[in-house]
């Protein structure tokens, strides 16, 4: 019979080894107790990690999805805001604008044509809001802002009126100038996008569309109607009679644009909606896929605080034998 010996040095290496093991085995057990995951996921299922890698790709995915449609929601909420601070300025104006008429004092009607103008101004202020540095309004341009002041445009107005001064000729050019697709507000009042509206993915199988900007029909014809009420109190060489009929006609236009505004709050309140309940589809969905995951990589706490026992009694025996044989010398057998 053939007797392989080990020498002491390797004998105590290989000590050395499997009690770095033992170790190593208890902090894994202690790790996955306290924390209740098992530390090696691949052993735990026995190899089979498909269903968890696929789960963790569906998880990216939807915090992809997530993001995007929190985002798209944002924007909707913001977008609401700021028309719903046009339709209030509109809304006030057109209230204080009615209370002109034909007896109506000449301090009378130059305080509402000068209100006039700063409602105006209001208007495109608010048209031009940036969040995070980014234009609402302005379509896929989020660069620029979406209208140029509200200075620029007067300025422009009355240089297309080339100095008339009767109702008419003025209602007339305001209304070209608000409506031509080739001059006017296109080229000198809106600067944003025109393109068609960018498609945002917020689930896998739903996207949504932000249409809402500041050369909007109904938009248009909110600015139509204050620039026309401003341009009571800028044009010089008007009379009363004119300003006051300037502001009943600039009246009876913020009114009648409220309707068609409230269309376009409608609209951007059934999109917002409909984000609202694909990101409530989303966490649901995320919550489900995250309890699957739990379950797969969860460590059974009663087999753990077992295993956990065992390995820690066969450390100390370990730890005992190993003492017990530093103390072996030959010289207590002669």
């Amino acid at each position: 019979m053939t007797v392989v010996s080990v020498g002491d040095m390797a004998q105590q290496f290989r000590s050395l080894r499997n009690g770095n093991t033992i170790k190593t085995e208890l902090n894994a057990l202690a790790e996955s107790l306290s924390s209740g995951k098992v530390t090696d996921l691949t052993k735990a299922l026995n190899g089979d990690t498909a269903r968890y890698s696929g789960i963790r790709y569906s998880l990216s995915q939807l915090d992809g999805y997530n993001q995007v449609a929190t985002e798209t929601q944002q924007t909707l909420a913001n977008i609401q805001t700021v028309l719903s601070k046009v339709d209030s300025s509109r809304s006030a104006t057109a209230e204080r604008l009615l209370l002109v008429n034909d007896s109506s004092s000449a301090a009378q009607i130059d305080e509402a044509a000068s209100s006039a103008r700063g409602t105006f101004e209001e208007i495109v202020l608010a048209l031009n809001t940036r969040i995070a540095d980014r234009a609402l309004m302005g379509g896929n341009d989020v660069i620029g802002a979406p209208l140029s002041s509200a200075e620029t445009m007067l300025v422009d107005i009355e240089t297309a009126l080339g100095g008339a001064v009767d109702q008419a000729t003025i209602s007339a050019t305001v209304e070209a100038w608000f409506n031509d697709p080739a001059g006017g507000f296109f080229t000198n009042g809106y600067q944003g996008d025109t393109a068609a509206p960018a498609e945002r993915r917020v689930s896998g199988n739903r996207t949504v569309e932000i249409d809402a900007r500041a050369d909007d029909p109904a938009i248009r014809l909110v600015l139509q109607g204050a620039a026309l009420a401003a341009l009571a109190n800028d044009l010089p060489g008007l009379d009363q009679e004119t300003k006051s009929g300037m502001l009943q006609e600039a009246a009876s236009q913020l009114y009648g644009s409220g309707s068609d505004l409230v269309a376009v709050q409608a609209r951007i309140g059934f999109t917002e909606a409909s984000v609202g309940r694909v990101l409530a589809e989303t966490n649901a969905e995320q919550n489900t896929l995250r309890l699957a995951q739990n379950d797969l990589s969860l460590a059974d706490p009663f087999e753990t605080a077992s295993r956990l026992q065992a390995t820690q009694l066969q450390l100390e025996t370990f730890f005992s034998v190993t003492a017990r044989m530093s103390q072996l010398s030959l010289l207590r057998f002669i």
